[in-house]
């Protein structure tokens, strides 16, 4: 897919994995990366609410309002 406005832009990096949320650690305990899911472990209404929340995200980022039949 090639999307231009004036100048060709990449699309989105699709991510292989997701990252499980995970509570603060104190600094000297190391670090210790997230238990992580390949996405296509997960199921289509989490795989659908995640992508729901990153569109929402990325609108929120360029501080524009998207139109509703677009969601």
């Amino acid at each position: 897919m090639t999307i231009t406005t004036g100048v060709k832009l990449r699309p989105f990096i699709v991510p292989s994995f997701v990252f499980q949320k995970v509570s603060p650690r104190r600094r000297q305990d190391g670090f210790i990366e997230s238990p992580k899911f390949a996405l296509h472990e997960l199921d289509d209404e989490t795989l659908q609410a995640l992508c729901d929340q990153f569109k929402k995200d990325v609108f929120e980022a360029a501080e524009k309002r998207r139109a509703e039949a677009n969601s």
